[in-house]
């Protein structure tokens, strides 16, 4: 019972990373139609200057986010600016991005090599330390990394539907034809959400970098779980991609507890599979629409 429920914490842990990593992804593919594979490799390259940052300033990792938050936001910004004044549209822009998720992985690959890059336990205090409730352990990375998490899903969700700029992006996802008549400014809209994707990303990657390291081929690695996270949770969906990344993150650690690891991602895209054939837009697509 006690592995089962260090299963399930652990699961929703990692779930919760999942889910902020997605929630950039979703709002820009639904609601901007931009399939951004380089949002995976943005997370990685966040990761690596987090650990550059530690390493060279001895810069605490928490605090690394002061700069990559900003930087990724405005890396967001211009990727979003290419794509309008180019005229990208959804398929153009999954080709463009795809190229820069090749590009990037060859820049981290040259100037980090391939070697799995980890920030030392004397620069990352928090590593190994954890919060405990009874017999089970919280390690505080993670738990810092769910709350972030949380912090964003509730963040975006309010920004989405609660302030005069989100409105608009929604009212531009509908019929950006009748929102531009309405004086919405779709470029400028855009261009804040894919910043604010860039800025998520960030967030992920710093955590990712504290708790498993960085390799230049990692977003390969966690691209099959992030697509699968936005698809059961529905696009432009905050909240969806959030509840998503925690089920798929508990599904892989439990299975991987009471069964075998080795057939944990089997599990995971099964349920998957059985998810869409039963709501083909999401599990919390109705969520969304609200």
């Amino acid at each position: 019972m006690q592995l089962f429920g260090q299963a399930l914490i652990s699961g929703l842990l990692l779930g919760s990373l999942y889910g902020t990593i997605a929630i950039g992804l979703t709002l820009t593919w639904g609601m901007l139609k931009v399939i951004n594979l380089s949002h995976f490799s943005f997370a990685i390259l966040a990761g690596y200057i987090t650990y550059q940052l530690s390493i060279t300033t001895g810069m605490n990792p928490f605090l690394t986010m002061l700069v990559t938050i900003p930087m990724f936001f405005l890396v967001g910004v211009l990727l979003q600016w290419f794509i309008e004044i180019f005229h990208i549209d959804e398929f153009m822009s999954l080709l463009v991005t795809f190229g820069l998720f090749i590009i990037l992985e060859s820049v981290m690959r040259w100037f980090w090599t391939a070697d799995h890059r980890f920030i030392p336990s004397a620069l990352n205090p928090y590593l190994g330390v954890s919060l405990w409730v009874g017999p089970f352990a919280l390690p505080i990375p993670q738990l810092a990394s769910f709350l972030a998490a949380v912090l964003i899903s509730v963040l975006t969700m309010y920004i989405l539907h609660r302030t005069y700029a989100g409105k608009a992006l929604r009212a531009l996802a509908q019929d950006r034809e009748i929102a531009g008549a309405f004086g919405v400014n779709y470029r400028r809209s855009a261009m804040m959400l894919s910043g604010m994707a860039g800025a998520y990303a960030a967030i992920a990657g710093a955590f990712i970098s504290m708790i498993y390291g960085v390799t230049p081929t990692a977003a390969i690695e966690w691209l099959p779980v992030i697509f699968a996270v936005v698809i059961l949770g529905g696009l432009a969906n905050a909240f969806g991609a959030f509840a998503a990344g925690l089920i798929i993150g508990v599904t892989d650690h439990v299975t991987s507890a009471v069964a075998d690891a080795g057939i944990a991602s089997l599990v995971t895209f099964v349920i998957l599979i059985l998810a869409l054939l039963l709501k083909p837009e999401g599990l919390f697509a109705r969520r969304a629409a609200e």
